[in-house]
């Protein structure tokens, strides 16, 4: 069991600490942001003399500890929001959220000035991230709880109200029933109504038959000019 345990936290706080390199990045291109913070490597010792041949091995925090974000006893999301690191933690687990659009959270930072450790992740869904607890409750509860503060805004992030209306599934429209789509079209013109209304195909050939009886204008000009000369002759 301790070998698990030891592996989870080793495994956990990388990987917070790859994601927090990400957010520095961002961070450090924005010149008012200040320091950035920073999750310390854990690493994982073998130790096969002893009766636990598994350790997790640190760097050693020089200063004031504090605990910045956690969970209380009942499992309730406590977040701290004064200091200039507790403002920029609360950024971070921010960030986190937007990144990760909504699934993860870390749910426990805690350390010496902008060096973290001890980090804890909390997802919506088990088996999403290996070896973290699913908890979708904390997530639901960090939206209600957070308030955007100055760091928030530097980095441009968007407020939570807002990610979650996009997270929501939206609710398909369903299909109208066969139906109601009958009754709609039977307003429409019958295909024999068409029929009806077109010209019949006989009428075209009597109008040709028609015009070929009429004399031409050709023909009546002959015609006149045959009367000019029996009228001379006469």
């Amino acid at each position: 069991m301790l070998n698990v345990f030891f592996l989870k936290a080793c495994k956990i706080q990388n990987l917070a600490r790859e994601y927090c390199k990400i957010f520095s990045a961002e961070a450090r291109a924005t010149e008012s942001f200040g320091f950035s913070l920073e999750v310390i490597p854990v690493y994982l010792m073998y130790r096969p003399a002893t009766s636990i041949p598994y350790a997790s091995v640190e760097a050693d925090l020089m200063g004031e500890y504090s605990r910045y974000c956690g969970l209380d006893p009942s499992g309730r999301l406590d977040m701290k929001n004064t200091s200039e690191v507790e403002q920029k933690c609360c950024a971070l687990q921010h960030w986190i959220f937007q990144w990760t659009s909504g699934n993860m959270l870390f749910t426990k930072l805690e350390g010496v000035d902008s060096k973290m450790t001890n980090v804890g992740i909390s997802v919506k869904s088990s088996g999403s991230v290996s070896l973290a607890e699913g908890n979708p409750k904390v997530l639901e509860q960090f939206v209600i709880l957070h308030q955007c503060n100055y760091f928030c805004g530097l980095l441009g992030l968007r407020s939570l109200k807002v990610i979650e209306s996009l997270l929501m599934p939206t609710k398909p429209k369903g299909s109208k029933s066969p139906l109601i789509q009958r009754k709609m079209g039977s307003g429409a013109s019958s295909p024999q109504t068409g029929r009806k209304t077109s010209a019949s195909p006989r009428t075209p050939r009597k109008m040709e038959q028609d015009g070929r009886n009429t004399p031409s204008h050709s023909e009546h000009r002959a015609a006149d000019e045959f009367k000019d000369k029996l009228s001379v002759i006469h």
